[in-house]
């Protein structure tokens, strides 16, 4: 079996975080949490499946200043200027490997996915699983 990298126990796919729908509303919460990791802008980008001339337009039109290039970055993407149908929604769970991958920091990954768990179910069977999503 040849895989480019072994998933670490827990945190490789960030499976237990919040997958609910991100949207432009929601840009300061996610630039608060990552704008550390400015000066990797273009890998976050690139993590987040931007389009490539989505990326160089950034930077040509942000003059490489990285905090504006990040801010752009998280625009195009919470407006799903992206093939979001192939690689998935904007949510947590894809902020939290795009900071691991295209950040380099795993920790932050890591500290961002106990911040936002995904909402605990009801079991199965119960009247609150029926009809209603409760968060």
């Amino acid at each position: 079996m040849a895989t480019s990298r072994s998933p670490s126990s827990s945190s490789a796919p960030f499976i237990n975080v919040c997958n609910k729908e991100l949207s432009i509303e929601d840009f300061y919460d996610i630039y608060e949490k990552i704008e550390q990791l400015s000066a990797s802008w273009k890998q976050i980008a690139i993590s987040l499946r931007l389009k490539i001339n989505t990326i160089n337009k950034i930077e040509v039109d942000c003059r490489g200043n990285s905090v504006t290039c990040l801010q752009k970055v998280l625009e195009h993407w919470l407006r799903k200027d992206y093939d979001y149908e192939r690689y998935g929604i904007p949510c947590w769970r894809r902020v939290c490997v795009a900071v691991k991958e295209g950040g380099g920091d795993p920790a932050l990954a890591d500290e961002i996915a106990r911040e936002h768990p995904l909402p605990a179910m009801p079991p199965a069977g119960s009247t609150s699983s029926k009809g209603t999503y409760i968060s």
